[in-house]
């Protein structure tokens, strides 16, 4: 059990949820990192509060706030219950051409039920639109509920944080791998440049539609000095794209302390650190 009062950085892929506590004297430095195996979907079980699983993942998370002192959650959101988009600024500054676009992309959900967030590009004439539904969300609020602070990040976001983290400078892209679904996040130069995500039944078919989306966003074609990958089988969906990624390219699985940059109390886990890899970066403070 920590001593300290710690962050609790968590994410879910397929079966499996990840959860890291970090160390408030040190900020490289990790309590745990750990994981839960389930027979169910994970993020399909909180998005329905499923009857039948739901009460066993808020059983999981009473058992790691009982072992822990913990003062603050931080959850990976899943991108297939989001959508993302980039505007025009002058869209963000009117209020009225900001409702109307939220309608169109929305159509069919109350408006009280849709939650926006906006961020910065590095164009600075757009901005990057993040859309969550309440409803969806609301199961992660239900197992967070007894911790005050509780925060939630996507995956272009965990991109940012990785910047601000390890400053890695220069071109980057960041590939999310989920089940069925990629996400892939572009930075130049410190700065956010644009983020998409597609879904996929097989990995087999995730060349198509990198094909497909990249005719409508060039960045995904462009120079990037270094590829980062994390989540779900990093390495079959290395295998699957690297022929349209930049040759010249750099890429990291961040699939271990040394490749995080970060250290704990155990060296060695019986799972793949490239999925806990947002749990972790989630839990720190920089």
């Amino acid at each position: 059990m920590s001593e300290s009062t710690s962050n609790l950085g968590v994410c879910f892929f397929a079966d499996r949820l990840f959860y890291a506590l970090n160390d408030p004297q040190n900020s490289k430095h990790l309590f745990r990192i750990g994981s839960f195996d389930f027979n169910f979907d994970v993020n399909r079980a909180i998005t329905t509060r499923n009857e039948e699983y739901f009460p066993i993942l808020q059983t999981t998370f009473e058992r790691i706030f009982k072992e822990n002192s913990i003062q603050s959650v931080r959850a990976l959101t899943h991108p297939g219950e989001e959508c993302w988009t980039a505007l025009p600024k002058v869209v963000y500054d009117n209020a009225d051409e900001r409702e109307d676009h939220l309608s169109i992309l929305m159509k069919g959900i109350d408006r009280e039920d849709v939650e926006p967030t906006w961020h910065g590009l590095s164009k600075s004439s757009f901005k990057f639109l993040c859309l969550r539904r309440r409803a969806v969300m609301q199961g992660f609020n239900d197992l967070t509920e007894r911790i005050a602070i509780t925060d939630f990040a996507s995956d272009f976001e965990i991109a940012q944080k990785w910047s601000a983290f390890q400053k890695p400078g220069g071109s980057f892209l960041m590939v999310g791998c989920h089940k069925n679904v990629l996400t892939v996040t572009s930075f130049m130069l410190g700065k956010f440049r644009a983020a998409t995500y597609f879904q996929f039944d097989q990995i087999s078919d995730a060349p198509y539609h990198w094909l497909q989306q990249a005719t409508n966003s060039s960045w995904m074609n462009g120079l990037h000095e270094n590829i980062f990958l994390f989540g779900h089988h990093t390495h079959e969906t290395e295998q699957t794209l690297q022929s349209f990624w930049d040759p010249s390219s750099e890429i990291t699985h961040l699939n271990s302390l040394e490749s995080i940059g970060v250290e704990a109390e155990e060296e060695t886990y019986g799972f793949d650190l490239a999925a806990a890899f947002p749990a972790i970066l989630l839990s720190l403070d920089f």
